[in-house]
Protein backbone atom coordinates (compact mmCIF):
# COMPACT_ATOMS: atom_id res chain seq x y z
CA UNK A 1 0.00 0.00 0.00
CA UNK A 2 1.36 3.27 -1.22
CA UNK A 3 1.37 6.05 1.34
CA UNK A 4 0.23 9.54 0.33
CA UNK A 5 2.04 12.57 1.47
CA UNK A 6 1.21 15.42 2.92
CA UNK A 7 1.12 18.31 0.51
CA UNK A 8 3.61 21.01 1.97
CA UNK A 9 3.10 24.51 2.40
CA UNK A 10 4.82 26.35 -0.87
CA UNK A 11 6.32 29.01 1.63
CA UNK A 12 7.51 25.78 3.91
CA UNK A 13 9.51 24.24 1.09
CA UNK A 14 11.13 27.67 -0.40
CA UNK A 15 12.36 28.29 2.84
CA UNK A 16 13.80 24.56 3.22
CA UNK A 17 15.21 24.91 -0.45
CA UNK A 18 16.76 28.54 0.90
CA UNK A 19 18.16 27.43 4.13
CA UNK A 20 19.69 24.46 1.96
CA UNK A 21 20.97 26.95 -0.50
CA UNK A 22 22.61 29.07 2.12
CA UNK A 23 23.82 26.20 4.39
CA UNK A 24 25.86 24.79 0.65
CA UNK A 25 27.31 28.63 0.67
CA UNK A 26 28.20 29.19 4.18
CA UNK A 27 29.58 25.27 4.78
CA UNK A 28 30.59 23.92 1.66
CA UNK A 29 34.00 23.51 -0.24
CA UNK A 30 36.18 25.98 -2.02
CA UNK A 31 38.57 23.37 -3.16
CA UNK A 32 37.15 23.35 -6.46
CA UNK A 33 37.75 27.33 -6.74
CA UNK A 34 41.07 26.94 -5.66
CA UNK A 35 41.80 24.55 -8.73
CA UNK A 36 40.33 26.43 -10.98
CA UNK A 37 42.58 29.41 -9.62
CA UNK A 38 45.87 27.33 -10.10
CA UNK A 39 45.10 26.20 -13.26
CA UNK A 40 47.71 27.47 -16.18
CA UNK A 41 45.84 29.24 -18.87
CA UNK A 42 45.92 26.78 -21.76
CA UNK A 43 45.76 23.77 -19.68
CA UNK A 44 42.66 21.58 -20.05
CA UNK A 45 40.68 21.18 -16.53
CA UNK A 46 37.19 19.35 -16.49
CA UNK A 47 34.64 21.82 -15.08
CA UNK A 48 31.95 19.28 -15.55
CA UNK A 49 32.77 17.96 -11.84
CA UNK A 50 33.73 21.43 -10.24
CA UNK A 51 31.34 22.57 -7.18
CA UNK A 52 31.47 26.45 -7.97
CA UNK A 53 28.03 27.25 -6.52
CA UNK A 54 30.00 29.69 -3.73
CA UNK A 55 31.14 31.55 -7.08
CA UNK A 56 29.25 34.65 -7.71
CA UNK A 57 31.34 36.36 -10.37
CA UNK A 58 34.79 35.64 -12.37
CA UNK A 59 37.12 37.16 -14.77
CA UNK A 60 39.90 36.40 -16.47
CA UNK A 61 42.11 38.90 -17.89
CA UNK A 62 45.46 38.57 -19.78
CA UNK A 63 47.08 36.78 -17.32
CA UNK A 64 45.07 37.40 -14.48
CA UNK A 65 42.01 35.31 -13.03
CA UNK A 66 39.70 37.01 -10.35
CA UNK A 67 36.89 35.51 -8.96
CA UNK A 68 34.67 36.93 -6.03
CA UNK A 69 32.86 34.11 -3.68
CA UNK A 70 29.54 34.59 -1.75
CA UNK A 71 29.89 36.00 2.03
CA UNK A 72 30.49 32.81 4.27
CA UNK A 73 29.22 35.08 7.22
CA UNK A 74 26.22 36.68 5.66
CA UNK A 75 24.40 33.32 4.69
CA UNK A 76 25.03 32.20 8.02
CA UNK A 77 23.33 35.46 9.46
CA UNK A 78 20.58 34.91 6.77
CA UNK A 79 20.46 30.69 8.05
CA UNK A 80 20.00 32.58 11.57
CA UNK A 81 17.52 34.63 10.20
CA UNK A 82 15.21 32.01 8.78
CA UNK A 83 15.75 29.94 12.09
CA UNK A 84 14.40 32.41 14.13
CA UNK A 85 11.47 33.30 11.93
CA UNK A 86 10.67 29.41 12.13
CA UNK A 87 11.01 29.55 15.79
CA UNK A 88 8.65 32.59 15.83
CA UNK A 89 6.23 31.17 13.52
CA UNK A 90 6.91 33.48 10.90
CA UNK A 91 3.97 35.81 9.47
CA UNK A 92 1.47 32.67 10.29
CA UNK A 93 2.23 33.79 13.94
CA UNK A 94 1.45 36.96 13.55
CA UNK A 95 -1.73 36.77 11.34
CA UNK A 96 -3.24 34.55 14.08
CA UNK A 97 -1.93 36.74 16.88
CA UNK A 98 -3.36 39.24 15.09
CA UNK A 99 -6.51 37.40 14.45
CA UNK A 100 -6.94 36.58 17.97
CA UNK A 101 -6.62 40.33 19.36
CA UNK A 102 -8.99 41.10 16.90
CA UNK A 103 -11.37 38.63 18.25
CA UNK A 104 -10.48 39.77 21.70
CA UNK A 105 -11.45 43.41 21.11
CA UNK A 106 -14.78 42.86 19.76
CA UNK A 107 -15.91 40.50 22.68
CA UNK A 108 -14.88 43.31 24.90
CA UNK A 109 -16.75 45.40 22.82
CA UNK A 110 -20.08 42.67 22.91
CA UNK A 111 -20.11 42.63 26.67
CA UNK A 112 -19.34 46.16 27.08
CA UNK A 113 -22.25 47.08 25.11
CA UNK A 114 -24.75 44.55 26.97
CA UNK A 115 -24.91 41.98 24.18
CA UNK A 116 -22.99 39.32 26.01
CA UNK A 117 -24.99 38.73 29.43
Amino acid sequence: MAQKKKAKDPRAELRELAAEGYKRLAFGPVGDVVRLLLAEEGEYLNCDGLDLYCVTEMKRGKGTMEVKLASRLEALDRLAALAREEGDGGDDAFYTALSQGAKGFYHREEVRDGALS
